[in-house]
């Protein structure tokens, strides 16, 4: 489990942090269209206990990838030695340029590119402009599998004091 502030303590910033990561301790990840190869498509991340860039590192043991915020800002799913790097390559990016996003269940699903490696030939193709390494994923889906519900106990106690600051 990620060494976070605990629920019930913290900065306004720390809370929604901890609340935001707690309702996403386990997602899934993958096109809602036909667009990505069978080895990209519905990944499944689970939290872990580092941090990179201000953000917790997400691992799928299938791919033996992760996902984890670069140093500019992107949320990118790639090879544990880019995140180690804090940025390089990836198959997934999230172009969203920003530390305001806590987990990924709360980022938008138009905003991803694919790399070729991640996408269905046919689309790749068909997308990509030239010159181009990505292609926009036209719908990827982020859906927590597990995580705490706002009634339980220690995150209905955070939802209360994020209200009171």
């Amino acid at each position: 489990m990620i060494e976070c502030t605990p629920l019930d303590a913290g900065t306004k910033r720390e809370l929604q942090t901890a609340v935001a990561t707690a309702r996403a301790l386990v997602f899934e990840m993958g096109s809602t269209t036909p667009w990505l190869t069978d080895d990209y498509q519905d990944l499944q991340y689970t939290i872990t206990d580092r941090v990179v860039n201000g953000a917790p590192v997400w691992e799928d043991e299938d791919s033996d990838g992760v996902m984890y915020r670069a140093v500019d800002g992107e949320m990118k799913c790639g090879h544990e030695e880019s995140c180690d790097a804090g940025n390089g390559p990836g198959w997934f990016v999230h172009t969203t340029l920003t530390s305001n996003v806590l987990a990924p269940t709360q980022l938008s699903s138009d905003q991803w590119i694919s790399a070729k490696v991640a996408t269905l030939e046919p689309q790749f193709t068909s997308a990509r402009e030239e010159g181009s390494a990505w292609v926009d994923v036209p719908d990827m889906r982020i859906t927590a599998v597990h995580g705490l519900h706002d009634a339980e106990p220690s995150m209905a106690a955070a939802l209360r004091q994020l209200a009171a600051l």
